[in-house]
């Protein structure tokens, strides 16, 4: 009897951690699946204002893909180390620090960015690779602009400026 006891409480500890496990990958494949979401209506939003041809679009986007995937690695790795939340617990010499990594991640980020106007201007005519920085800022209101809508309820009235 006391052996049946042992199995259905290690069972039912078994049982709970899994559930604990699933909620906790949850979250995560939420934000992939957001990311993976924004990613395509970028692409399709890149394809629509800069009036891409097939050709344009077989040589840019997997450049244009490229290029985000390693702005978000240096995005990333900032982020792993320094929580902006932490701020107000640091010493001056560790926000010293943060301050120098965040101005090496807007260095490497801008290297980065002309790195990849090199490789754009060789697959798309200079006026759309141009029209990128635009673009892109277009892009990021229209999705905040979209999120902000679906926050609000049917009967909350439109927000006003005081």
């Amino acid at each position: 009897m006391k052996k049946l006891k042992i199995i259905l409480l290690s069972f039912l500890v078994m049982i709970n951690i899994s559930n604990i496990n699933a909620q906790k990958d949850k979250p995560q494949k939420n934000k992939a699946e957001k990311e993976a979401k924004i990613a395509a209506l970028r692409k399709q939003y890149m394809i629509e204002k800069l009036a891409l041809t097939d050709a344009e679009q077989k040589a840019f986007l997997p450049l244009f893909d490229e290029f985000k995937q390693k702005d978000k690695t240096l995005r990333d790795t900032f982020r792993k180390k320094w929580n902006p939340n932490q701020i107000i617990f640091m010493d001056d010499k560790k926000a010293e620090e943060m301050l120098n990594a965040m101005i090496k991640l807007k260095d490497d980020q801008n290297n980065l960015f002309k790195e990849y106007i090199l490789k754009f201007k060789k697959v798309l005519p200079i006026k759309k690779v141009v029209m990128l920085p635009h673009i892109e800022k277009e892009f990021k209101k229209e999705v905040l602009k979209k999120a902000g809508g679906k926050n609000k309820t049917k009967d909350e009235p439109p927000a006003t400026e005081d």
